[in-house]
């Protein structure tokens, strides 16, 4: 995650733009520890938003819940025409 990162989510929770940039030097201190930046938020009234939206955790074998799917090859012709 980068600053611009963090301001856009920021900004597209609605944060107000004088907490963004109270948060944006808070984190150029102390870097971007999203557990660090939420207890801030929270602080300042706001949900926490960075626990859950960059995910490190996400697992692409999540969405394995689908079965098989067999592919039958194209046919050229119609079915009138095999008569």
């Amino acid at each position: 995650m980068t600053f611009k990162d963090l301001e856009f989510v920021l900004e597209l929770n609605g944060v107000m733009r004088k907490d963004v940039e109270y948060i944006l030097d808070f984190s150029k201190k102390n870097g971007l520890d999203k557990e660090q930046i939420d207890d801030e938020l929270e602080k300042m009234g706001y949900e926490r938003l960075l626990e859950n939206e960059f995910g490190d955790e996400y697992d692409d074998d999540e969405d394995d819940d689908y079965g098989h799917v067999q592919k039958f090859r194209h046919r050229s012709k119609f079915s009138e025409d095999y008569d």
